[in-house]
């Protein structure tokens, strides 16, 4: 799937404004089930007024461009992330505009008249918490009312409830953060997914027998809680059980630089070079260290058999 998107100038090239569109907008840092909601609202509007349905959202993310939390620059979706798994959701193309101290300073009427009008959009879909311009002044009424003046209508979806709570960005962090693979992934509607490149390791995995392709994240994302996993890869255009470790590998070294590994079961090729995808499915144990290797090898034999029982997730295309 392919993960383009329009970087928007201020305001947008002129030939980016042919076609009319329906627009969802928001940060969807997760695109989770809420999100999909927004989603799905904008591609039904769309497929009856004949308009194509399309992504609008924002770098960096807000709340890091406002506040200098640094757990916001890692995302859960960063950009190519997000475009590739908005297209899975229906979106036929995805727009970025920089949340620069220009953009966020803006009104409510700059905002359509500087971005949506020249993208020529005809419906404008948001969730019932998206607020926007100087100190988040702004919300969907405001969208609402302006929109009523320039021929632009507006729907507002309600909040989505997991566990009697809506779902959100920051509690699906909270929930990857305390290794709780199994609601981050019903937050998520999908398993939650790593992309990196496979780099040349210290091969240490292959003289224990476990040898591991070692990643290299391709973006800033968001880490889930060190320790070991099962997961599911997709390399090559194959989808393989693996387990993975998040951690510093306190038996070989005592002040390790935090790596991610793969140990892939019943797969046996090269991958050095290659792009691979990594989705989380069960937290299996924390990392921990251990009296010497020969202990550390009996205990990935144990970790890799319970990687291997645990049922196989809902089909992803890991070409995407």
């Amino acid at each position: 799937m392919d993960g383009t998107y329009h970087l928007l100038s201020r305001p947008p090239d002129a030939d980016l404004g042919v076609r009319r569109r329906v627009f969802a907008i928001g940060k969807f840092d997760g695109l989770h089930i809420a999100h999909q909601a927004v989603l799905g609202r904008a591609v039904s509007v769309a497929e009856g007024t004949g308009a194509d349905p399309c992504l609008f959202t924002f770098t960096p993310h807000p709340t890091w461009a406002l506040s200098g939390d640094p757990a916001y620059e890692r995302l859960l979706t960063p950009l190519g992330e997000r475009a590739r798994a908005a297209r899975a959701y229906g979106m036929r193309d995805v727009f970025v505009a920089q949340f620069d101290e220009i953009f966020r300073q803006q009104t409510a009427e700059e905002f359509v008249e500087t971005y949506l009008l020249p993208l020529r959009a005809s419906h404008l879909v948001v969730g019932y918490d998206f607020r926007f311009g100087r100190r988040g002044a702004y919300g969907p009424d405001d969208l609402t009312r302006i929109g009523h003046e320039l021929g632009i209508t507006v729907d507002t979806i309600a909040h989505v409830d997991f566990a009697d709570a809506p779902v959100s960005s920051s509690a699906i962090r909270s929930h990857l953060a305390a290794g709780q693979v199994a609601s981050a992934t019903a937050m998520l509607g999908r398993p939650y997914r790593l992309r990196g490149n496979v780099v040349e390791g210290d091969g240490r995995g292959r003289m224990i027998d476990f040898p591991t392709a070692n990643l290299v994240l391709t973006d800033p994302f968001v880490l889930p809680r060190l320790g070991v996993y099962a997961v599911q890869c997709g390399v090559r255009g194959a989808s393989v059980r693996a387990m993975m470790n998040v951690g510093r590998r306190p038996t070989v070294y005592s002040s390790g630089d935090l790596t991610i590994e793969a140990h892939l079961l019943n797969f046996a090729e090269d991958l050095y070079g290659c792009e691979m995808t990594v989705d989380l499915l069960s937290y299996i144990r924390e990392e921990r260290r251990f009296s010497d290797l020969d202990a550390l090898r009996a205990q990935l034999f144990k970790d890799r058999a319970t990687a291997a029982r645990w049922p196989a997730p809902p089909e992803q295309d890991h070409k995407k």
